[in-house]
């Protein structure tokens, strides 16, 4: 998303000199992907918004063809109409200051790394709201506190939390549930893999109808080397991981691992959390949406009292979980997740 900067014409001729070339810096800092829009890329789908709130509703799919006798009208369908999400956009801001003592003894380098933070805090933000809302959205938990601001909602469009045992299936029939949340912890083999692949394979729609979809993501905490490593071998290994047997490893070639240093979860023998993604099934369901309202707005002034310059952030947006049947979450140790 292309920044916006805006320069006061306040800033008279001492400052344009340094204006014109810390823009520069802003929009090359901006231009250049790093490892926080990586994250959010992976595990949201992006989206632009022209209002103050976003409202998003889960459509089913039509039922079955029918056979028909000739001649005869084709019976019509609807699409089933799902659970609704609506969620209001924030703002987030944040300000540097440049001081006229800097500038007076040239002290560009430091100018220039106080607007480039500027523009990589708005990444790293973003990425840790992200990765805040997928991690606390779990069990009975559907709102969280993030940048200062309590009751922040998280909820899926269900009203329950993303990773929960019991999602209601809304055309489904009464009582009918499944769940996206599980305590079984991967272990030393492939078999949780496995059974957490073949759940998300038969996650069904509002209607009842299985969906299919292929689990090809695993999102691995920042915080558990050891984990990470045996996740790599389990998914990259030519043979079956810790075995003598000469099977081939069905695992291979089929999973892409992101390893999310901002998720730094409590490690111990029964919590080693991975979340298992669907890429398919994220962009078909549009899972989680990312919203932008309003790409980063930089502007500056000189503040006449202490002739110093300051540049201010400023953004605008929101992150919906509307759909559930994207993502998993294994080894958890939270008291809603039932064993696969």
């Amino acid at each position: 998303m292309a920044v916006t900067i805006r320069d006061n014409t306040k800033n008279g001729d001492q400052w344009n000199e340094w204006a014109t070339i810390l823009d520069a810096k802003i929009y090359d800092a901006d231009a250049q992907q790093n490892k926080y829009d990586d994250i959010v890329k992976a595990v949201t789908v992006e989206k632009k918004s022209k209002r103050w709130g976003e409202k998003s509703t889960v459509m089913g799919g039509l039922g079955d063809y029918g056979i028909k006798a000739e001649g005869m009208d084709a019976a019509e369908d609807s699409y089933a109409e799902g659970y609704s999400k609506f969620i209001a956009h924030n703002t987030f801001s944040k300000s540097v200051l440049i001081s006229k003592e800097m500038r007076d003894d040239n002290q560009w380098d430091e100018a220039e790394q106080r607007v480039v933070n500027l523009v990589q805090a708005s990444k790293r933000t973003k990425a840790k709201f992200v990765t805040a809302a997928l991690a606390s959205s779990v069990g009975s938990t559907t709102t969280m506190t993030f940048g200062g601001q309590s009751g922040l909602d998280i909820a899926c469009a269900d009203a329950l939390a993303l990773f929960n045992s019991a999602h209601p299936l809304k055309n489904a029939g009464s009582g009918v549930t499944q769940g996206n949340h599980f305590s079984d912890v991967l272990g030393s083999n492939t078999v949780v893999l496995n059974k957490v692949a073949n759940a998300m394979r038969n996650f069904k729609d509002d209607r009842g109808e299985v969906l299919g979809f292929t689990a090809d993501t695993i999102i691995v905490p920042g915080n558990d080397p050891e984990y990470e490593d045996f996740v790599k071998r389990v998914i990259g290994s030519d043979g079956e991981v810790g075995s003598n047997n000469n099977d081939i490893n069905t695992q291979r070639g089929r999973w892409k691992i992101v390893v999310n240093p901002l998720w730094t979860p409590t490690i111990s023998s029964t919590s080693h959390p991975l979340i298992i993604m669907s890429s398919e099934a994220l962009k078909e369901l549009q899972g989680t949406k990312f919203y932008t309202r309003t790409p980063l707005d930089i502007e500056n002034e000189v503040k006449v009292e202490s002739r110093n310059m300051v540049y201010n952030g400023f953004e605008r947006y929101s992150l919906a979980f509307t759909n559930w049947r994207h993502v998993a979450l294994i080894g958890s140790a939270d008291a809603d997740a039932q064993s696969l």
